[in-house]
């Protein structure tokens, strides 16, 4: 899958995600999406992008949107 498609992917998964992202994380809580689905979170976005690395996931092909925020303002794409 190409970098595009992967961000076409979690783009899409974002706007379904919002409100379980918003309803089951604490506000401002870091949360990626990669393939889609959620993969990670943290507080901390250096932890986060840590996480990711043990799962082997490229933070380029992750977004990071922050629960209670405005996903079009705060959308993350690492």
């Amino acid at each position: 899958m190409t970098r595009e498609e992967h961000n076409a992917a979690n783009q899409v998964a974002v706007q379904q995600l919002k409100g379980t992202i918003d309803g089951n994380f604490p506000p401002k809580q870091f949360v990626a999406i990669a393939g889609g689905k959620i993969v990670a979170d943290d507080a901390d976005i250096d932890r986060l992008l840590a996480k990711l690395a043990a799962l082997g996931i490229d933070p380029l092909d992750a977004l990071v949107d922050q629960a209670g925020e405005d996903t079009l303002s705060e959308l993350i794409i690492l």
